[in-house]
């Protein structure tokens, strides 16, 4: 039931359309580096609008760019959890085999019973205060992001993008089994098996929230007129600016887990079907809202310094509705999920009305090459703390080295190493591969690096925290 519960969270993931939004998931070598910028970088201009001079010659155009993202925390409580609760199942239909047989009481049923009550109750809870799975991607659509220079009017960048993403969690509510000794007497005397999630009451519930955001970019960059004491040093200033026009579509679900639970054990397939239609038909209509990032980039000789501002106007994107008058929902699982929502918005654990605020963010990236670039050591980090669309902070900050040769035939190699400096156990390590001078193939993986060796299963799965894996066709004249 684990794998098919995992499985279906995945599943809500896999329709995609055109995707990449730099401000929630990294996509091409930006996955193994951050938001440095440099000249051999394609994913520079991504970050700082004011980057792309440095990376676009004439034009540069991006004929693929996809990746995929997994970011999940208490993995190992999970699989401890299922194992459990899966166990606890089994014995009490072996328990009732034997009084069947006439090897066992009733008494012995219902001992079973309680102690699985006990166990699905205190496992709930654990995972409501420790367990997500976030799965992700996103692709550009092909021929964007377009650059191109047109000298003294400056470099303009054309991309359109979206991401599609969803968080599940868990939210814990009282578990009871309501079976009594003249029930397990019925269910003998007529055959059956007897099944627990028949009888358990419960409004504990699986928490999805989904995104589909299409964005819309439009950048201008350039040089900007000589400044007297930056010009004294030969330092050149790039100005960029970048305006995002945002189509968007937030949903929240409430999935009853003794349905779940159900369907998860007689027919996964089912669930993840139900799941996904569930998912794409709220996503038929779209929301609209803009942001406006700028940025400026300074370079002395081989040192590139950028620093990054976004989201300007503060714009605020919001999410579906739960809960209202529930008495008035005509369909009875939804009328269930209904009063779900408003049971734990009543004990403060969700918000009915929820919105994502993209407040400014500032960042600054710094780039020094050698060997005209054949070598870069860089650097980003965020000077302000960064919430993604569903509420999970981070600070974060990166160290890049770049080998990357002049001649395309040799492949060029990235190495990337971060941090996140509101959850410093984790460490970020990012490998990155550049091939023919226009193939990008990118992964990152983020874990508490020292318990992945641990004896401890449940300490060992709850180390890993994300996996990406990112391909992308950059050309550049």
């Amino acid at each position: 039931m684990k794998r098919s519960v995992l499985m279906s969270i995945a599943a809500l993931s896999a329709t995609i359309s055109w995707a990449d939004n730099i401000h929630y998931l990294n996509s091409g070598p930006a996955l193994s580096l951050g938001s440095i910028s440099n000249a051999k970088v394609a994913s520079s201009g991504r970050f700082n609008p004011a980057a792309a001079v440095q990376t676009t010659a004439i034009t540069r155009l991006t004929l693929i760019d996809f990746a995929a993202n997994l970011q999940l925390q208490g993995l190992g409580e999970f699989n401890s959890v299922a194992d459990s609760i899966i166990d606890q199942i089994d014995t009490i239909g072996t328990t009732f085999e034997d009084y069947e047989n006439q090897d066992a009481s009733v008494a012995d049923v219902l001992s079973a019973l309680d102690t699985l009550e006990t166990t699905f109750d205190e496992s709930i809870e654990q995972l409501a205060g420790s367990f997500y799975i976030k799965p992700g991607v996103v692709a550009s659509l092909p021929l964007t992001p377009w650059s191109l220079t047109t000298g003294r009017f400056g470099t303009y960048t054309l991309s359109l993008s979206s991401l599609t993403q969803a968080r599940a969690s868990m939210l814990h509510g009282p578990i009871s089994f309501e079976l009594d000794v003249a029930q397990i007497i019925e269910t003998s005397d007529s055959g059956e098996e007897l099944d627990p999630i028949d009888f358990m009451r419960t409004t504990s519930s699986l928490y999805l929230k989904q995104a589909q955001v299409f964005n819309v970019d439009l950048a201008w960059s350039r040089e900007l007129p000589k400044i007297n004491f930056l010009s004294r040093y030969g330092i050149e200033v790039v100005g960029g600016l970048r305006t995002t026009l945002i189509a968007y579509n937030l949903q929240k679900n409430l999935y009853p887990i003794k349905e779940i639970a159900r369907q998860g054990l007689d027919n996964p397939d089912e669930l993840i079907e139900d799941l996904q239609e569930d998912v794409l038909a709220g996503f038929s209509s779209a929301n609209y809202n803009f942001t406006m990032d700028v940025g400026v980039t300074l370079k002395h000789k081989n040192t590139l310094l950028g620093v990054t501002l976004y989201n300007m106007n503060n714009p605020e994107l919001t999410f579906k509705e739960l809960g209202g008058n529930c008495a008035a929902v005509a369909n009875e699982n939804d009328q269930t999920d209904c009063y779900h929502a408003e049971y734990f918005a009543s004990i403060g654990d969700i918000t009915l009305q929820e919105s994502h605020r993209m407040s400014p963010l500032v960042s600054v990236d710094i780039s020094r090459s050698f060997f005209d670039n054949s070598i870069a050591l860089a650097g980003a980090i965020d000077l302000t703390r960064k919430s993604d669309l569903f509420g999970d902070q981070s600070q974060k900050v990166h160290l890049g080295l770049m080998l990357q040769p002049t001649a395309s035939y040799w492949p060029r190699l990235r190495l990337g190493v971060g941090k996140d400096l509101l959850d410093p156990d984790l460490t970020q390590l990012g490998l990155g591969l550049s091939l023919f001078d226009f193939l990008q193939l990118d992964t990152q993986m983020t874990a508490v690096l020292g318990d992945l060796s641990s004896d401890d299963l449940t300490v060992k799965g709850n180390a890993l925290r994300s996996l990406s894996a990112s391909a992308s066709i950059n050309l550049a004249f």
